[in-house]
């Protein structure tokens, strides 16, 4: 009976214990196009060149992009990335593999489950969260999201999205109001 009760116990944490203490989607995996929140932008031009436009944003954000497809936030102060969209099949992929234009069931293939999804009228938003310990308040926290965006239609995937925290506050407001607008829902 003791051995039964344990193997119990062992199977909650395996099951229970990626959902709340952990990542959904592993720290690997938070990477577009080799870059990930926190890459250097020196490292960004290192890879891929100079980008096609660089704005200077609000204070200390600025934001580049390389064609149309590619767009990254980054501190400029600090030369630090927080944020990848990427809106073409240009070869900007996950180390999985996963890129625009892929079916919808290869991220459930590569990821399983998502953490969040919001249905519109036209497209579909899947997240994944990457958890990290805070030990100072001695919980995980969100510390970044893998969002990706497929069309209902085709079930193909329009646009990739990795945002720190911080870049997306808090990830339910994300999609208030202004992605309800891009999912196609009328804000009531």
């Amino acid at each position: 009976m003791k051995k039964f009760f344990i193997a119990i116990i062992l199977s909650a944490f395996a099951i229970f214990g990626n959902n709340f203490c952990s990542a959904s989607m592993p720290r690997s995996e938070m990477y577009l196009g080799g870059l990930t929140f926190g890459s250097s932008s020196d490292y960004m031009v290192e890879l891929y060149g100079l980008p096609d436009t660089n704005e200077r944003g609000v204070e200390y954000l600025s934001t580049c992009k390389y064609g149309s497809g590619v767009e990254i936030g980054y501190l400029a102060d600090q030369h630090k990335i927080f944020s990848i969209i990427v809106r073409e099949n240009n070869g900007w992929t996950t180390p999985a593999g996963l890129a625009v234009g892929m079916n919808r069931e290869k991220i459930f293939d590569l990821y399983g489950r998502a953490d969040f999804e919001k249905v519109g009228t036209e497209k579909t938003a899947y997240a994944y969260f990457y958890y990290s310990y805070n030990n100072r308040l001695e919980n995980y926290e969100r510390e970044s999201g893998f969002i990706i965006f497929v069309d209902n239609a085709t079930g193909k995937i329009l646009e990739m999205r990795l945002e720190t925290n911080n870049s997306m506050a808090a990830f339910e407001d994300f999609f208030e109001p202004s992605v309800n607008y891009f999912l196609g829902i009328e804000n009531e």
